[in-house]
């Protein structure tokens, strides 16, 4: 089963200007581990958001991080970030060009790569939310381990 994310737009940044959208992930692309949900949901009260990143090919999956670096990194910890990756560089003119992310220090490419949050309302989105919640009540690093 499919869970659809509503994306709120980004309109600055480093990144792609989006307009507000909608994307289906698999509960397997949905990363929720770590100290730093804040998904509104009562109880559960740290920094971190839910967001959502992809190339010009789609989304990739979702992570929830504090800020937009920690969230690529999350995403390459959790083996999400396959579309982005790309070889170790051969040069230092070509190291230019890539990011290293994870804890591993991995070299991707974030030239076509967004990032943009999930923005959950509970009238439309109360399955992803109690999933979420049964996720983070069971320590889950991903949705995929409680769905």
């Amino acid at each position: 089963m499919k869970f659809t994310l509503h994306l709120s737009p980004l309109n600055g940044g480093p990144f792609h200007c989006l307009p507000a959208r909608s994307v289906e992930l698999e509960p397997e692309r949905i990363a929720i581990s770590g100290d730093d949900c804040d998904l509104g949901l009562p109880g559960i009260d740290r920094a971190g958001k839910l967001s959502v990143i992809g190339n010009e090919f789609g989304a990739l999956g979702a992570v929830v991080a504090r800020c937009e670096q920690d969230a690529f990194d999350e995403l390459c910890d959790k083996g999400l970030a396959g579309g982005l990756a790309c070889d170790e560089p051969e040069n230092e003119e070509e190291d230019e060009d890539i990011t290293r992310l994870g804890n591993a220090g991995e070299p991707h490419d974030l030239t076509n790569a967004w990032i943009q949050q999930v923005e959950l309302n509970p009238a439309q989105d109360i399955v992803l939310i109690v999933a979420l919640a049964e996720a983070i009540g069971a320590n889950a690093t991903l949705l995929s381990e409680v769905r």
